[in-house]
């Protein structure tokens, strides 16, 4: 059975709410044990080690994992105590949705890598497939060609820097955004107002996008590149390309001390199934 066992409820349909303790087994059953993410390694920018994390390894995702990705909604974190419980709570929600858009992005990828390095002809849907991904992903390609820009911005994004982004922007899931706006990354629409999503999912996807699709995340999509050609992305060296992502001054800072501190909780969540 689950860690825990919580005296509030989980939404998963509008019309309809279940205890958190009977739901969550078969949510993560479907969702915990579906991807896997990169490993970490040692920051360049802190002085402490991050012991290995998962595998690089992401499985797809069927219909059924996406279906029930979509229906989770976050709980009322507030009625839990800060602390190990409240942190578990806020994990075992945005875990399995990570996974699931991390595991969409890296099929993507290998799709396009596939394709670029194939002799034979494309087909009209593979063209029209590659001409989605290019507007998709905000680029201008040339016809029948996949550019190794395009190829830099169709990756997944480290678990353990989503997640610390997340803590941080969301207050652990108890913000008064998340809550209400499902906005658990303190994004904000060209108009300046902060953005609404209809799903916790919907937010991990646009969080996503953003990140591989915003000019001022070149740095960041360049530098995923060249680690992941080594074959390690260590989230801390994704960090500390986030510049432009907060004003503060020692919002870097912040997040690999929340790494440090919560790196193997969140990976704790990763595949985790119930007994």
């Amino acid at each position: 059975m689950m860690r825990y066992v919580f005296s509030f409820f989980l939404r998963i349909v509008p019309s309809r709410r279940w205890p958190l303790f009977s739901t969550l087994p078969v949510l993560s059953l479907f969702l915990l044990a579906l991807v896997a993410m990169p490993p970490l390694a040692v920051s360049q920018t802190a002085s402490y080690t991050v012991s290995p994390t998962v595998s690089q390894t992401v499985r797809p995702v069927d219909a059924g994992a996406e279906a029930l990705a979509n229906a989770v909604a976050l709980p009322d974190l507030r009625q839990l105590p800060a602390g190990p419980q409240r942190k578990d709570a806020f994990l075992e929600v945005l875990v399995p949705i990570v996974e699931v858009e991390n595991s969409r992005l890296a099929a993507r990828g290998e799709w396009l890598r596939a394709l670029a390095k194939r002799d034979t002809p494309w087909t009209i849907v593979e063209r029209e497939r590659v001409a989605a991904l290019c507007e998709d992903y905000a680029l201008e390609c040339v016809p029948g060609e996949i550019s190794e820009l395009l190829l830099k911005r169709v990756a997944p994004v480290p678990l353990e820097m989503v997640a610390v982004q997340a803590v941080e922007e969301s207050g652990w899931g108890t913000s008064r955004l998340a809550r209400q706006n499902n906005n658990l990354f303190g994004m904000r629409a060209s108009s300046g107002r902060y953005q609404s999503f209809d799903s916790v999912q919907d937010a991990v996807r646009a969080y996503l996008k953003n990140l591989n699709t915003h000019g001022a995340y070149a740095e960041l999509r360049a530098r995923r590149a060249q680690l992941a050609a080594q074959g390690d992305v260590p989230p801390e060296a994704l960090i500390a390309t986030l510049n432009d992502y907060a004003t503060r001054a020692d919002y870097q800072d912040v997040l690999l001390s929340l790494l440090r501190t919560n790196a193997e909780r969140i990976r704790r969540h990763v595949g985790e199934a119930p007994a």
